[in-house]
This record gives structure tokens, C-alpha cells and sequence, in this order.
């Protein structure tokens, strides 16, 4: 699809979401992603602007749900940016 993706993993390592809630997210249309087949094996792919958007600790619909946001950082704190 595109270089703005990346593998469920790695999308709830960068955003601090347990790899299911990313999964609800991704069949409830709140972020984008797709299935990736590679022989036997599907894994989802997130796309990194929506997950972005979503956690983003200003404008971000996370700040909406209820609980604690310690997880999330501003954008000049993260290491891979």
C-alpha cells in the first residue's frame, strides 16, 4: 500500500495501545490499516498518520475516552521522529 504503514506491533509499541485495542480500532474505522497475507501468515498493517492523529495528546480523539493518559508524549519527545 504505502511507506505510512507499519505492522501492529510496532504501531502499539509507538503509541502505547495494547495490540487488541489497536485491533477494535482498526475494525471500529477509528484508524486505518490493512491485512497483509505473506504465505500462512496475516498480520495487520496500521497506518502511522492515522495512529498519529489519533493519540496525538492535543488534537488526538484518544483524549475523548475516559483513563489515564501517561502513555502519550509530545511529538519532540519521541526518539524516532
Amino acid at each position: 500500500m504505502g511507506s505510512d504503514y507499519i505492522p501492529l506491533d510496532e504501531a502499539a509499541r509507538r503509541s502505547g495501545l495494547h495490540p487488541n485495542t489497536l485491533r477494535r480500532l482498526l475494525r471500529q474505522g477509528e484508524i486505518f490499516g490493512y491485512k497483509e497475507t505473506e504465505g500462512r501468515v496475516t498480520r495487520w498493517m496500521v497506518s502511522v498518520s492515522s495512529l498519529e492523529q489519533y493519540t496525538d495528546p492535543i488534537y488526538g480523539f484518544l483524549l475523548e475516552l475516559p483513563g489515564p493518559k501517561i502513555f502519550l508524549t509530545r511529538r519532540d519527545e519521541r526518539e524516532d521522529d
